[in-house]
């Protein structure tokens, strides 16, 4: 094999390796899109349910967020919605906890989680939701090692109290 065909064969291998790593963290964060949004991938981990949920009640979810972001998306909004009728109906408090995942400093963790937790803690107040409480634990509940489990660490969940 020549050198020519090498170096050809070596530079169209690593124009694909880029074309592939380009597209694969948006690809995977889609994917995680619309289990995220339900809260299926949560709720028989830690106990999503909030305050014991069984047979047809109502439930509480966990709010996903986007990378580096403390900002409520459409699927987050809708998620809050229903998790505010149902604490209201029960009358309940709320704990909110802000989670991260493990990119960044345990300083700038903190203060990301405390965002995401106090932008939940006002959306249920805004819902009716009495007395939230906000609370962070930044990078230090965070399980993921690869991007689709980072992005079930970025997240708030709510506790009825």
């Amino acid at each position: 094999m020549s050198t020519r065909t090498i170096t050809r064969t070596l530079v169209a291998s690593a124009a694909l390796a880029l074309v592939a790593c380009g597209s694969a963290p948006q690809n995977a964060e889609n994917a995680q899109g619309d289990n995220r949004s339900t809260g299926s991938m949560q709720q028989g981990r830690n106990g999503a349910t909030s305050g014991g949920d069984t047979g047809g009640q109502c439930q509480i979810q966990p709010v996903y967020f986007a990378y580096d972001s403390s900002e409520l998306d459409g699927r987050a909004r809708s998620s809050l919605e229903s998790s505010a009728r149902c604490l209201t109906q029960r009358n309940n408090a709320a704990r909110v906890t802000g989670m991260t995942d493990p990119r960044g400093t345990e300083e700038y963790n903190l203060a990301l989680g405390e965002r995401r937790a106090r932008t939940v803690t006002q959306y249920l107040t805004n819902m009716g939701v009495d007395q939230s409480r906000p609370h962070s634990v930044g990078e230090e509940m965070a399980a993921g090692n690869d991007e689709s489990g980072w992005a079930n660490d970025r997240r708030a969940e709510i506790r009825a109290e």
